[in-house]
């Protein structure tokens, strides 16, 4: 610890280099590289957290818009596309990063955007899987307790089911007596 009346020293360091095939490197080409490497490590922090943040978005979407159709009361194919729309698109801009440069195999041009794609496309499809059984189970749900009410209705009003009729053997008779009469008319 310094007191006011101390004053601080410069420290030298003097180096030496050894061996002869190795290239001196002056010291602001040093920093530079520094510089530069410290400023792509932190553009690839940056990039991994842009792809959580657009992978975030992408699954409170998903999520948000089918609870809104499963409260408005949409069950079925609806919500189930709607679920798999951030999936289509999160592939598509990750198939972004392949090239096809004469060549029948695609080449990566970005390998950590296209990672990042990758997974977001996971993450997205494993929701949208989740949401689509969601939608699923309460689409036969909806279905079965339809079922359920109108028989209940039915019982509670006395309807009678109609019975079975043989409907086939009258639609064959029917047809066979009209090819009959087409021909006896035809004859004549």
């Amino acid at each position: 610890m310094l007191t006011n009346n101390q004053k601080q020293t410069p420290i030298f360091f003097d180096a030496e280099i050894i061996d002869e095939s190795i290239q001196t490197v002056d010291g602001e080409q040093y920093d530079s590289e520094q510089i530069q490497q410290a400023i792509s490590e932190t553009d690839s922090s940056i990039a991994i957290i842009q792809g959580i943040a657009q992978g975030a978005f992408l699954a409170g979407f998903q999520i948000t818009s089918t609870q809104y159709l499963y409260l408005a009361g949409s069950v079925g194919l609806f919500p189930a596309v709607i679920a798999g729309l951030p999936v289509g698109v999160s592939f598509a801009a990750t198939l972004c990063y392949l090239r096809f440069n004469n060549s029948i195999i695609p080449q990566i041009s970005d390998r950590q955007k296209f990672g990042i794609g990758v997974t977001r496309s996971l993450m997205l499809s494993a929701s949208s899987w989740k949401l689509t059984a969601d939608s699923k189970s309460m689409d036969s749900i909806a279905r079965k307790s339809f079922y359920t009410v109108s028989e209940q209705v039915k019982t509670y009003e006395g309807i009678q089911e109609p019975k079975q009729g043989n409907y086939g053997l009258f639609l064959m008779f029917a047809v066979a007596a009209s090819v009959v009469i087409f021909f006896y008319l035809r004859k004549k």
